[in-house]
């Protein structure tokens, strides 16, 4: 056997991840995405193209189905990765949450996302929304900086 090939008869990774696969992973974090858009109609649009990029990437998985392909990792259980609770927010939170940054980073990682598909169509339409998320931001961003109303944390107390 050629040893280039052998790659594809017994992968280096635990896992290999089709062009499907990762089209479908886009398409639910879109779907995700576009409950937290500020403005419903750009998400109830959001939500239809997920639907779509879903569409289109659950009939290429099933196109590229062959005997032995799993559908989720098998990864060992617990999940090896990182825990969410790694991500959590200190309680109680010492910050004041901006609205239109909250939009604008949303508007970012749909940027990335784009990049992530590998259809031209859902690109230029990720793009598109981002744009207008992020435009409409804009509009209030310096105000409601301006106004954020964190304040300075408590010292922490001296030993005695």
């Amino acid at each position: 056997m050629n040893p280039k090939a052998w790659d594809a008869v017994i992968p280096k990774t635990p896992f290999v991840f089709s062009n499907a696969h990762v089209d479908l992973m886009v398409a639910d974090a879109v779907k995700n995405a576009s409950t937290l858009v500020a403005d419903k109609k750009i998400g109830k649009r959001l939500l239809a193209l997920s639907k779509q990029m879903a569409e289109q990437s659950g009939n290429a998985v099933v196109a590229s189905w062959e005997p032995g392909d799993e559908i989720c990792p098998p990864w060992p259980w617990p999940w090896p990765g990182p825990r969410w609770t790694d991500f959590a927010d200190p309680e109680p939170v010492p910050w004041k949450a901006i609205g239109a940054a909250d939009q604008i980073d949303i508007a970012y990682t749909l940027t990335k996302l784009s990049g992530l598909t590998t259809s031209k169509e859902f690109n230029v339409s990720l793009k598109s929304m981002a744009t207008q998320i992020a435009r409409a931001a804009a509009s209030t961003l310096i105000d409601e900086f301006e106004r954020c109303g964190t304040v300075p944390r408590k010292p922490f107390p001296r030993p005695r």
